[in-house]
Protein backbone atom coordinates (compact mmCIF):
# COMPACT_ATOMS: atom_id res chain seq x y z
CA UNK A 1 0.00 0.00 0.00
CA UNK A 2 1.04 3.35 -1.02
CA UNK A 3 0.55 6.49 1.53
CA UNK A 4 1.00 9.88 0.15
CA UNK A 5 1.23 12.68 2.35
CA UNK A 6 3.59 14.97 1.26
CA UNK A 7 3.90 16.62 4.58
CA UNK A 8 5.41 14.06 5.96
CA UNK A 9 2.84 13.05 8.93
CA UNK A 10 1.23 9.67 7.83
CA UNK A 11 -2.60 9.59 9.04
CA UNK A 12 -2.24 5.78 11.17
CA UNK A 13 -4.80 3.22 11.27
CA UNK A 14 -7.79 4.66 13.76
CA UNK A 15 -7.16 8.26 12.93
CA UNK A 16 -10.00 10.40 12.32
CA UNK A 17 -10.39 12.01 8.80
CA UNK A 18 -12.73 14.49 7.74
CA UNK A 19 -13.92 13.37 4.59
CA UNK A 20 -12.80 9.60 3.18
CA UNK A 21 -13.29 9.14 -0.69
CA UNK A 22 -13.76 5.91 -2.28
CA UNK A 23 -12.22 5.89 -5.24
CA UNK A 24 -9.16 7.63 -7.21
CA UNK A 25 -9.88 8.27 -10.22
CA UNK A 26 -10.67 11.63 -11.97
CA UNK A 27 -13.84 11.89 -10.04
CA UNK A 28 -12.43 11.28 -6.64
CA UNK A 29 -9.53 13.01 -7.20
CA UNK A 30 -11.56 16.16 -8.48
CA UNK A 31 -13.57 16.22 -5.17
CA UNK A 32 -10.54 15.29 -2.80
CA UNK A 33 -8.67 19.03 -4.46
CA UNK A 34 -12.64 20.89 -4.29
CA UNK A 35 -12.23 19.38 -0.16
CA UNK A 36 -9.30 20.89 0.06
CA UNK A 37 -10.10 24.17 -1.37
CA UNK A 38 -13.12 24.75 0.43
CA UNK A 39 -11.44 24.41 3.58
CA UNK A 40 -11.78 20.80 5.01
CA UNK A 41 -8.27 19.74 6.76
CA UNK A 42 -8.25 16.18 6.55
CA UNK A 43 -8.87 14.10 3.52
CA UNK A 44 -8.59 10.31 2.55
CA UNK A 45 -8.73 9.05 -0.98
CA UNK A 46 -8.90 5.25 -0.83
CA UNK A 47 -8.67 3.42 -3.54
CA UNK A 48 -7.97 -0.72 -4.40
CA UNK A 49 -5.73 -0.40 -7.89
CA UNK A 50 -1.33 0.00 -7.21
CA UNK A 51 -1.79 4.12 -8.68
CA UNK A 52 -4.36 6.37 -9.30
CA UNK A 53 -6.27 7.19 -12.34
CA UNK A 54 -5.88 2.98 -13.18
CA UNK A 55 -9.94 2.04 -13.35
CA UNK A 56 -12.34 3.09 -15.04
CA UNK A 57 -10.45 6.74 -15.93
CA UNK A 58 -7.32 4.86 -17.70
CA UNK A 59 -9.75 3.49 -20.31
CA UNK A 60 -11.39 6.46 -21.37
CA UNK A 61 -11.35 7.96 -24.94
CA UNK A 62 -10.75 11.44 -23.35
CA UNK A 63 -13.73 13.15 -24.92
CA UNK A 64 -15.03 16.59 -23.23
CA UNK A 65 -18.67 17.88 -24.65
CA UNK A 66 -21.20 20.23 -23.54
CA UNK A 67 -23.62 18.63 -26.67
CA UNK A 68 -26.18 16.89 -24.13
CA UNK A 69 -29.85 16.93 -23.93
CA UNK A 70 -30.76 17.89 -20.36
CA UNK A 71 -30.14 21.12 -18.32
CA UNK A 72 -28.04 19.45 -15.68
CA UNK A 73 -25.57 17.29 -18.16
CA UNK A 74 -25.27 20.70 -20.20
CA UNK A 75 -24.38 22.48 -16.87
CA UNK A 76 -21.72 20.44 -15.46
CA UNK A 77 -19.95 20.12 -19.01
CA UNK A 78 -20.27 24.18 -19.35
CA UNK A 79 -18.41 24.33 -15.61
CA UNK A 80 -16.01 21.59 -16.88
CA UNK A 81 -14.74 22.66 -19.84
CA UNK A 82 -14.21 26.10 -18.19
CA UNK A 83 -12.30 24.22 -15.48
CA UNK A 84 -10.48 22.35 -18.74
CA UNK A 85 -9.65 25.56 -20.08
CA UNK A 86 -7.83 26.61 -16.96
CA UNK A 87 -6.37 23.58 -15.87
CA UNK A 88 -4.49 23.48 -19.35
CA UNK A 89 -3.14 27.38 -19.15
CA UNK A 90 -2.12 26.56 -15.65
CA UNK A 91 -0.43 23.35 -15.85
CA UNK A 92 1.22 23.71 -19.51
CA UNK A 93 0.92 20.60 -21.75
CA UNK A 94 0.18 17.99 -18.79
CA UNK A 95 -3.57 17.81 -19.37
CA UNK A 96 -3.40 17.65 -23.22
CA UNK A 97 -6.61 19.55 -23.77
CA UNK A 98 -7.14 20.17 -27.60
CA UNK A 99 -10.43 21.74 -28.36
CA UNK A 100 -11.39 20.67 -32.20
CA UNK A 101 -14.81 20.89 -31.25
CA UNK A 102 -17.58 17.72 -31.14
CA UNK A 103 -19.46 16.84 -34.47
CA UNK A 104 -22.88 15.36 -35.40
CA UNK A 105 -24.47 14.48 -38.19
CA UNK A 106 -27.78 13.40 -39.26
CA UNK A 107 -29.08 12.24 -42.62
CA UNK A 108 -32.82 11.46 -41.24
CA UNK A 109 -35.81 13.82 -40.27
CA UNK A 110 -35.95 12.72 -36.76
CA UNK A 111 -31.92 12.82 -36.10
CA UNK A 112 -32.23 16.55 -37.54
CA UNK A 113 -35.55 17.27 -34.87
CA UNK A 114 -33.44 16.02 -32.28
CA UNK A 115 -30.05 17.61 -33.10
CA UNK A 116 -31.59 20.39 -33.66
CA UNK A 117 -33.87 20.32 -30.41
CA UNK A 118 -30.50 20.15 -28.43
CA UNK A 119 -29.18 22.34 -29.93
CA UNK A 120 -31.86 25.11 -28.99
CA UNK A 121 -31.70 23.78 -25.10
CA UNK A 122 -27.38 24.03 -25.39
CA UNK A 123 -27.96 27.75 -27.18
CA UNK A 124 -30.74 28.87 -24.45
CA UNK A 125 -27.90 27.68 -21.73
CA UNK A 126 -24.90 29.47 -22.48
CA UNK A 127 -23.57 26.99 -25.28
CA UNK A 128 -22.73 28.59 -28.82
CA UNK A 129 -23.70 25.39 -30.53
CA UNK A 130 -24.25 25.81 -34.83
CA UNK A 131 -25.76 24.34 -37.13
CA UNK A 132 -23.66 23.54 -40.28
CA UNK A 133 -24.27 22.52 -43.68
CA UNK A 134 -23.15 19.27 -45.56
CA UNK A 135 -20.69 21.70 -47.06
CA UNK A 136 -19.04 23.44 -43.54
CA UNK A 137 -18.93 19.64 -42.53
CA UNK A 138 -16.80 18.40 -45.27
CA UNK A 139 -14.47 21.06 -44.41
CA UNK A 140 -14.39 20.51 -41.07
CA UNK A 141 -14.08 16.62 -41.31
CA UNK A 142 -13.11 15.92 -44.96
CA UNK A 143 -13.37 11.98 -43.90
CA UNK A 144 -17.10 11.93 -43.52
CA UNK A 145 -19.36 10.93 -46.69
CA UNK A 146 -21.75 13.80 -47.10
CA UNK A 147 -24.19 12.18 -49.67
CA UNK A 148 -27.60 12.68 -47.99
CA UNK A 149 -26.55 14.26 -45.00
CA UNK A 150 -28.88 17.03 -43.60
CA UNK A 151 -26.53 18.69 -41.13
CA UNK A 152 -25.21 18.57 -38.14
CA UNK A 153 -24.00 20.24 -34.68
CA UNK A 154 -20.61 21.43 -33.66
CA UNK A 155 -19.59 23.37 -30.56
CA UNK A 156 -15.78 24.88 -30.80
CA UNK A 157 -15.09 23.99 -27.04
CA UNK A 158 -15.46 20.43 -27.04
CA UNK A 159 -12.72 18.06 -27.73
CA UNK A 160 -10.56 15.65 -25.40
CA UNK A 161 -7.69 15.32 -23.46
CA UNK A 162 -5.42 12.74 -21.85
CA UNK A 163 -6.86 11.14 -18.80
CA UNK A 164 -4.04 10.28 -17.25
CA UNK A 165 -2.93 13.85 -17.36
CA UNK A 166 -6.17 15.01 -16.61
CA UNK A 167 -6.05 12.70 -13.47
CA UNK A 168 -1.66 14.32 -12.40
CA UNK A 169 -3.70 17.67 -12.62
CA UNK A 170 -6.58 17.28 -10.37
CA UNK A 171 -3.95 15.16 -8.01
CA UNK A 172 -1.31 17.99 -8.11
CA UNK A 173 -4.00 20.15 -6.90
CA UNK A 174 -4.50 18.35 -3.93
CA UNK A 175 -2.84 19.86 -1.53
CA UNK A 176 -0.31 17.40 0.89
CA UNK A 177 -1.68 18.68 3.96
CA UNK A 178 -5.11 18.50 3.39
CA UNK A 179 -5.13 15.75 1.38
CA UNK A 180 -3.62 11.94 1.77
CA UNK A 181 -3.87 9.49 -1.18
CA UNK A 182 -3.52 5.69 -0.50
CA UNK A 183 -3.55 3.31 -3.69
CA UNK A 184 -3.80 -0.16 -3.11
CA UNK A 185 -5.92 0.14 -0.22
CA UNK A 186 -9.29 -1.49 -0.68
CA UNK A 187 -12.47 -0.81 1.16
CA UNK A 188 -13.84 -4.26 2.95
CA UNK A 189 -16.62 -2.66 4.94
CA UNK A 190 -18.28 0.56 5.86
CA UNK A 191 -20.71 0.63 9.54
CA UNK A 192 -22.05 3.93 10.85
CA UNK A 193 -20.91 4.69 14.48
CA UNK A 194 -22.87 7.68 15.46
CA UNK A 195 -23.16 10.34 13.14
CA UNK A 196 -19.64 9.46 11.53
CA UNK A 197 -19.00 6.28 9.57
CA UNK A 198 -16.17 3.66 10.38
CA UNK A 199 -14.40 2.74 6.77
CA UNK A 200 -12.51 -1.02 7.11
CA UNK A 201 -9.95 -1.18 4.80
CA UNK A 202 -7.05 -3.78 3.45
CA UNK A 203 -4.58 -1.20 5.75
CA UNK A 204 -6.78 -0.79 8.41
CA UNK A 205 -9.92 1.27 9.70
CA UNK A 206 -10.20 5.02 9.68
CA UNK A 207 -13.30 6.78 11.28
CA UNK A 208 -14.64 9.61 8.95
CA UNK A 209 -17.41 12.58 9.68
CA UNK A 210 -18.45 12.12 5.83
CA UNK A 211 -17.70 8.88 3.03
CA UNK A 212 -17.92 10.18 -0.94
CA UNK A 213 -18.37 7.08 -2.93
CA UNK A 214 -16.39 7.80 -5.98
CA UNK A 215 -15.81 4.56 -6.41
CA UNK A 216 -16.91 4.36 -10.29
CA UNK A 217 -18.77 0.58 -11.73
CA UNK A 218 -17.61 -0.50 -8.16
CA UNK A 219 -19.97 2.22 -6.38
CA UNK A 220 -22.93 -0.56 -5.95
CA UNK A 221 -20.94 -2.44 -3.98
CA UNK A 222 -19.77 -0.08 -2.18
CA UNK A 223 -22.72 1.88 -1.09
CA UNK A 224 -24.15 -1.77 -0.38
CA UNK A 225 -21.65 -2.46 2.40
CA UNK A 226 -23.63 0.60 4.24
CA UNK A 227 -26.57 -0.52 3.71
CA UNK A 228 -27.11 1.92 0.39
CA UNK A 229 -29.06 0.89 -2.55
CA UNK A 230 -28.09 2.75 -5.66
CA UNK A 231 -28.75 1.28 -9.75
CA UNK A 232 -25.24 1.45 -10.92
CA UNK A 233 -24.17 -1.33 -13.09
CA UNK A 234 -20.84 -1.99 -15.04
CA UNK A 235 -21.33 -2.37 -18.62
CA UNK A 236 -18.44 -3.17 -20.84
CA UNK A 237 -17.91 -0.38 -24.11
CA UNK A 238 -15.19 -0.83 -26.62
CA UNK A 239 -12.83 1.39 -28.62
CA UNK A 240 -10.57 0.38 -30.90
CA UNK A 241 -7.27 2.09 -32.88
CA UNK A 242 -6.32 2.06 -36.86
CA UNK A 243 -4.14 3.59 -39.20
CA UNK A 244 -5.11 4.63 -42.36
CA UNK A 245 -2.83 5.27 -45.48
CA UNK A 246 -2.19 8.54 -46.71
CA UNK A 247 -4.67 9.99 -44.42
CA UNK A 248 -4.16 14.11 -44.16
CA UNK A 249 -2.65 15.71 -41.79
CA UNK A 250 -4.29 17.45 -38.56
CA UNK A 251 -6.94 17.02 -35.90
CA UNK A 252 -10.59 16.88 -36.75
CA UNK A 253 -13.65 17.30 -34.76
CA UNK A 254 -14.78 14.62 -32.32
CA UNK A 255 -17.15 13.26 -35.23
CA UNK A 256 -20.13 11.37 -34.55
CA UNK A 257 -23.02 9.60 -36.84
CA UNK A 258 -25.85 9.78 -34.49
CA UNK A 259 -27.67 7.86 -37.09
CA UNK A 260 -25.91 4.91 -35.91
CA UNK A 261 -23.72 6.01 -33.32
CA UNK A 262 -20.37 5.46 -34.27
CA UNK A 263 -17.49 8.01 -32.90
CA UNK A 264 -14.33 8.48 -34.86
CA UNK A 265 -11.69 11.08 -33.97
CA UNK A 266 -8.16 11.50 -34.83
CA UNK A 267 -5.37 10.59 -32.84
CA UNK A 268 -2.30 13.12 -32.27
CA UNK A 269 0.55 11.23 -33.46
CA UNK A 270 -1.51 9.95 -36.37
CA UNK A 271 -4.69 6.84 -37.00
CA UNK A 272 -8.46 6.81 -35.76
CA UNK A 273 -10.09 6.33 -32.54
CA UNK A 274 -12.91 4.30 -33.10
CA UNK A 275 -15.82 3.62 -30.72
CA UNK A 276 -19.31 2.36 -30.64
CA UNK A 277 -21.44 1.33 -27.85
CA UNK A 278 -24.06 -1.13 -28.28
CA UNK A 279 -27.59 -0.07 -26.19
CA UNK A 280 -28.09 -3.97 -25.88
CA UNK A 281 -25.11 -4.40 -24.39
CA UNK A 282 -25.84 -6.11 -20.64
CA UNK A 283 -24.10 -5.23 -17.48
CA UNK A 284 -21.33 -7.44 -16.29
CA UNK A 285 -17.22 -7.09 -15.39
CA UNK A 286 -15.68 -8.40 -18.20
CA UNK A 287 -13.14 -6.03 -19.91
CA UNK A 288 -11.86 -7.85 -22.82
CA UNK A 289 -12.82 -6.92 -25.95
CA UNK A 290 -16.59 -7.80 -27.11
CA UNK A 291 -16.35 -9.91 -29.97
CA UNK A 292 -19.52 -8.23 -31.49
CA UNK A 293 -17.76 -4.67 -31.28
CA UNK A 294 -16.15 -5.44 -34.31
CA UNK A 295 -19.04 -7.19 -36.44
CA UNK A 296 -20.94 -4.06 -35.42
CA UNK A 297 -18.21 -1.90 -36.50
CA UNK A 298 -17.92 -3.62 -39.94
CA UNK A 299 -21.80 -3.49 -40.32
CA UNK A 300 -22.24 0.32 -39.64
CA UNK A 301 -19.07 2.70 -39.85
CA UNK A 302 -19.13 2.44 -43.77
CA UNK A 303 -22.79 4.42 -43.10
CA UNK A 304 -20.41 8.19 -42.82
CA UNK A 305 -16.37 7.09 -42.82
CA UNK A 306 -16.27 4.88 -45.77
CA UNK A 307 -12.24 5.45 -45.84
CA UNK A 308 -12.32 3.46 -42.57
CA UNK A 309 -14.65 0.54 -43.76
CA UNK A 310 -12.38 -1.55 -44.76
CA UNK A 311 -9.30 -0.93 -42.90
CA UNK A 312 -8.42 -4.16 -40.88
CA UNK A 313 -9.03 -3.58 -37.18
CA UNK A 314 -6.02 -5.88 -34.86
CA UNK A 315 -7.72 -6.90 -32.00
CA UNK A 316 -4.40 -5.84 -30.50
CA UNK A 317 -4.88 -1.99 -31.07
CA UNK A 318 -8.69 -2.49 -28.89
CA UNK A 319 -9.60 -2.00 -25.69
CA UNK A 320 -12.63 -2.01 -23.50
CA UNK A 321 -13.37 -0.40 -19.95
CA UNK A 322 -16.57 0.06 -17.90
CA UNK A 323 -18.89 2.69 -17.62
CA UNK A 324 -20.87 2.70 -14.58
CA UNK A 325 -24.21 3.27 -15.58
CA UNK A 326 -27.80 4.42 -14.52
CA UNK A 327 -30.83 3.53 -15.88
CA UNK A 328 -31.50 7.41 -16.91
CA UNK A 329 -27.89 7.66 -18.07
CA UNK A 330 -27.65 10.45 -15.59
CA UNK A 331 -25.35 10.49 -12.52
CA UNK A 332 -26.14 9.87 -8.78
CA UNK A 333 -24.42 13.21 -6.83
CA UNK A 334 -25.79 13.50 -3.08
CA UNK A 335 -26.83 12.27 -0.03
CA UNK A 336 -28.19 8.49 0.61
CA UNK A 337 -31.33 8.51 1.73
CA UNK A 338 -30.26 5.83 4.16
CA UNK A 339 -26.95 7.97 5.44
CA UNK A 340 -27.33 11.54 4.94
CA UNK A 341 -23.53 11.56 5.57
CA UNK A 342 -22.62 8.98 2.95
CA UNK A 343 -22.58 10.74 -0.65
CA UNK A 344 -22.88 8.99 -3.69
CA UNK A 345 -20.92 11.02 -6.94
CA UNK A 346 -20.78 8.09 -8.82
CA UNK A 347 -22.72 6.77 -11.80
CA UNK A 348 -22.21 8.92 -14.71
CA UNK A 349 -21.79 6.04 -17.73
CA UNK A 350 -18.98 7.66 -19.97
CA UNK A 351 -19.07 11.14 -18.85
CA UNK A 352 -17.46 10.47 -16.01
CA UNK A 353 -13.83 11.92 -16.85
CA UNK A 354 -15.34 15.26 -18.37
CA UNK A 355 -17.88 16.06 -15.75
CA UNK A 356 -15.25 15.57 -13.55
CA UNK A 357 -14.52 19.12 -12.00
CA UNK A 358 -18.26 19.96 -11.53
CA UNK A 359 -19.27 16.68 -9.37
CA UNK A 360 -16.24 17.86 -7.20
CA UNK A 361 -17.04 21.48 -6.73
CA UNK A 362 -20.81 19.53 -6.07
CA UNK A 363 -19.89 17.19 -3.67
CA UNK A 364 -17.52 20.01 -1.64
CA UNK A 365 -20.49 22.41 -1.10
CA UNK A 366 -23.10 19.54 -0.11
CA UNK A 367 -20.22 18.60 2.54
CA UNK A 368 -19.13 22.55 3.44
CA UNK A 369 -22.42 24.46 2.97
CA UNK A 370 -24.85 21.83 3.79
CA UNK A 371 -26.44 22.32 0.42
CA UNK A 372 -25.15 23.10 -3.64
CA UNK A 373 -25.16 26.29 -4.89
CA UNK A 374 -23.39 26.22 -7.89
CA UNK A 375 -26.28 23.23 -9.61
CA UNK A 376 -29.38 22.50 -8.91
CA UNK A 377 -28.87 18.53 -8.09
CA UNK A 378 -32.36 18.07 -7.83
CA UNK A 379 -32.49 15.61 -10.84
CA UNK A 380 -29.14 13.72 -9.43
CA UNK A 381 -30.93 12.71 -6.24
CA UNK A 382 -30.95 9.42 -5.26
CA UNK A 383 -34.50 9.61 -4.39
CA UNK A 384 -35.56 9.68 -8.23
CA UNK A 385 -35.30 5.89 -8.98
CA UNK A 386 -37.82 4.93 -5.90
CA UNK A 387 -40.36 8.07 -7.02
CA UNK A 388 -40.00 7.01 -10.91
CA UNK A 389 -39.03 10.50 -11.64
CA UNK A 390 -36.05 10.13 -14.58
CA UNK A 391 -35.04 12.27 -16.89
CA UNK A 392 -33.26 10.58 -19.40
CA UNK A 393 -30.19 11.53 -21.45
CA UNK A 394 -30.62 10.81 -24.91
CA UNK A 395 -26.68 11.90 -26.66
CA UNK A 396 -25.20 8.74 -24.89
CA UNK A 397 -21.91 7.77 -26.79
Amino acid sequence: MEIVSLSGDLWMNGERADVVVVGGGAIGLAVARALAAAGVERTVVLDMEPAVGQGSTARANGGVRAQFTTPINVAFSTYSIAEFERLAREHGDLLGFHQVGYLFVTAIEDGEAQLRAAMDLQRSLGVDTEWLTPEEIGRKAPLLRLDGLRGGTFHARDGFLDPHGAVQAFRAECPPDRVSIRTGDEVTGLRPRGRSIVVATTGGDLEADWVVDAAGPHAGEVAAMLGVDIPVQPVRRNLAFVRVSDEPPGLIPMCIDADTGVLVRRELGGGYLIAYSNPDDPPGWDTSLDPRFLEDLSRLIGNRFPTLRDVPIDPRQCWAGLYPETPDHHAIVGPAEEHERFIVCAGFGGHGLMHAPAAGTAVAELITEGRCSTFDLHPLRASRFREGDLVIESAVL
